[in-house]
């Protein structure tokens, strides 16, 4: 509580007052306070510096040569959009934590894409595809 020290403090003031005592309390801890300084607030969600690095979570729609597009839903505005997957040979692909090949892609999959992202084109450079169960 913000006011802990000054309700307690008038609480005990308007005791002494009523009783007839002159005794006071000399400090916090005598009220029964334990820590009398509050430490200051730490943000419980300090922002988190982007790395470049962006996840896609979504369903294969298609297949290329070059990648595949991510179809990926929105819950809050009900909305899918696709986004384009570009694979290169640094690509590592994996499935329930095992190396798999592109190969083992096919439509209807849900995979998660961490890569770049460029936000003008839509399109996602993957550094890893993980393929979920």
């Amino acid at each position: 509580m913000k006011y802990k020290k000054h309700i307690a403090t008038g609480v005990l003031a308007f005791s002494l007052l009523i009783s007839g005592t002159n005794v006071f309390a000399a400090t916090p801890q005598d009220l029964g306070i334990k820590n009398s300084q509050q430490a200051p607030k730490q943000n419980k969600n300090p922002k988190i510096k982007k790395s470049g690095k962006n996840n896609v979570v979504g369903t294969i729609s298609s297949i290329s040569s070059s990648g595949f597009m991510v179809d990926v839903k929105n819950a809050k505005a009900k909305t899918t959009s696709s986004v384009d997957v570009i694979t290169t040979s640094t690509t590592i692909y994996s499935k329930n934590g095992v190396n798999v090949k592109v190969s083992d892609l096919s439509v209807g999959q849900k995979v998660i894409v961490v890569g770049t992202l460029d936000k003008t084109t839509n399109i996602i450079t993957a550094k890893t595809v993980k393929i979920a169960s």
